[in-house]
């Protein structure tokens, strides 16, 4: 990659210089906790970063930073493969696996789909999965939206002004728009529901992404309704090339006050938020989006045409019944049945029956499935960072990837070398290309791990026989190096197949696993307070770049489960 300005290079001499200092190697510096700050100031630079090779330059960096922890092991890429009949058409998904099913064609003028395990939410601010995510998308809409061919178009907005320096975003809102209550939906809503995601007590895992946008005098999201309350205006922090996108995104969706704060559990007698997703517990909830819910019926959840939808005319199908459950059994039956016309729950041992047929698809997911150590996991603590890094990386080298794509999840996923899918860099082209990491990287493997399990494991016990933990040269830790390490997953059947099968590789290197499988709820509160050795978790972008993912490690934030950048837990200055 060629910088096109000299300011750029010299800035990554300088950061150079820096790294040089820190006294480590680029796989290891700034994991002590104490130079973290170095891997956030990178993602701040990045995100206010107009040049668009020099901020693609400091997502590298970042990435190599993160990597060189040995903190995370990606397993492989999401991809989702679905049934569906040849009467529906015109069904597709965002980057992030979102299904939109509103601009749908069907014979009957009608869709039923059997979606999966049920959503942990249908709150534009709580919804996480795809599934919910989903469900999101055909009930909400937004500033922007997205089509068809991937790219963002405005939904809610009419049109958009952004200032030249680039901090100030001013949205026109398209005329008459009303909640699915036939109340009126202006940009007051928007301001509302930007603040209700920042604030803490909403407890939303995309808090973070908001961010961006800077603080009035109050500490509140600077962002204002104009008195016709059909004018938004927004002020970010700095610069942002991919705002547009962010306000494609379901947190980024205007929520009803009156039907929110009025929920029985919503709140106290005080005013404080007691259950943040009380609201969307009833019937009654009010939506701005394709489908408003009307509730269950024969083990569905119902949802019909919004008439107040701002684009009720391009809405062809009537009415969506949404099913759920993790029986895919079950699910195919009643897909061979005729009683749904979309299956997203395949069972894993017919997928490769089901591939050669016509009604089977499979899409592409800008995500991926992996593993994160604990920083401060008690096993690594009384080593070298660079030692514990080092047998980080043996374990996560041990793990066969490939077994776990052929013969478990069978979706036809790839295998993941890098934690970073194949997004853009924010700024036009791929952010990873095979002569890029060979010009990086110096080795012609994409990525921070091989493709191959046989050169991967044959790295491994290389840096066990290197680190003095296999002297008989077996290839697996010496008796006195054993370990045992708490894995944390959900219940799910394929987390749980993954488990045994990560939990099998490592064994055969020394090191044991105590699998804790919990359900979803006590999944994210386990997650909540770093109580596990190593989490399986999975991630998508949530606006298609590559620092989308990178930004979730800084200091503190909500989905930096290897807890970089937390407080040093050991006295000597050598360890951890």
């Amino acid at each position: 990659m060629k910088l096109r300005t000299r300011a750029a290079a010299a800035f990554l001499s300088l950061l150079f210089i820096i790294s040089a200092f820190s006294g480590c190697s680029d796989r290891v510096r700034g994991i002590d906790g104490i130079a973290w700050n170095e891997y956030d100031e990178l993602i701040a630079a990045a995100r206010a970063e107009k040049d668009e090779d020099l901020r693609e330059e400091l997502l590298h960096r970042a990435e190599d930073m993160l990597m060189g922890t040995e903190c995370v092991t990606p397993l492989f890429g999401y991809r989702d493969a679905y049934l569906m009949k040849g009467t529906l058409t015109d069904v597709y998904q965002t980057h992030y696996g979102a299904k939109y099913f509103m601009y749908a064609s069907s014979a009957s003028g009608s869709v039923s789909a059997h979606l999966g395990a049920a959503p942990d939410s249908t709150d534009p601010a709580l919804a996480t999965t795809t599934v919910a995510l989903t469900v999101v998308e055909n009930t909400f809409s937004g500033l922007f939206a997205h089509a068809a061919d991937g790219s963002v178009t405005p939904a809610l907005a009419a049109s958009y002004d952004v200032s030249r320096d680039g901090k100030k975003y001013t949205f026109t809102l398209k005329e008459g728009l009303l909640w699915s209550d036939g109340s009126a939906l202006g940009a007051s809503d928007f301001v509302y529901s930007w603040r209700r995601v920042a604030d803490s007590s909403t407890k939303s895992p995309y808090r973070y992404l908001f961010d961006l946008i800077a603080r009035d005098e109050d500490g509140k999201l600077d962002i204002k309704a104009d008195e016709t309350n059909t004018v938004l205006t927004v002020m970010l922090t700095d610069p942002c090339s991919y705002f547009t996108e962010l306000c494609a995104f379901p947190a980024f969706y205007p929520v009803n006050e009156t039907c929110v704060e009025s929920a029985p559990g919503y709140a106290d007698i005080y005013d404080n938020v007691i259950d943040p997703d009380a609201w969307t517990l009833g019937t009654n909830y009010v939506t701005s989006g394709a489908y408003t819910y009307t509730g269950t019926s024969d083990g569905a959840r119902n949802y019909t045409k919004n008439q107040n939808f701002y684009n009720a005319a391009a809405v062809t199908v009537g009415s969506l019944s949404l099913y759920y459950g993790e029986d895919g059994n079950a699910a195919y039956t009643m897909y061979q049945e005729g009683k749904i016309d979309y299956l997203g729950l395949i069972p894993s041992e017919l997928h490769d029956e089901l591939a050669s047929g016509g009604e089977y698809h499979v899409d592409d997911i800008n995500g991926t499935y992996y593993l994160t150590y604990n920083f401060n996991c008690s096993a690594f603590r009384n080593m070298k960072a660079e030692d514990a890094a080092l047998l980080r990386r043996a374990i996560s080298l041990y793990v066969d990837r490939e077994n776990i794509t052929s013969t478990i999840t069978k979706n036809g996923e790839r295998v993941s070398t890098t934690i970073v899918p194949g997004t853009t860099a924010g700024t036009g082209g791929q952010y990873r290309d095979d002569t890029e990491t060979t010009e990086r990287r110096g080795s012609d493997v994409e990525g921070y791990f091989s493709t191959s399990t046989e050169k991967n494991r044959e790295e491994a016990r290389e840096i066990i026989k290197k680190l003095g933990m296999d002297e008989d040269g077996d290839g697996m830790l010496d008796r006195a190096y054993r370990f045992t390490l708490l894995y944390l997953t959900t219940d799910s059947a394929t987390d749980i197949a993954v488990a045994q099968a990560v939990s099998q590789d490592l064994a055969e290197l020394g090191v044991m696993l105590k699998v804790s499988a919990a359900s979803s709820r006590v999944f994210e509160s386990e997650s909540g307070i770093y109580n596990y050795d190593i989490i399986a978790r999975g991630s998508v972008s949530y606006y298609n770049d590559a620092l989308s993912v990178l930004e979730r490690w800084t200091t503190g934030a909500d989905g930096n489960y290897a807890r970089l950048g937390s407080v040093v837990v050991d006295e000597d200055a050598n360890a951890y």
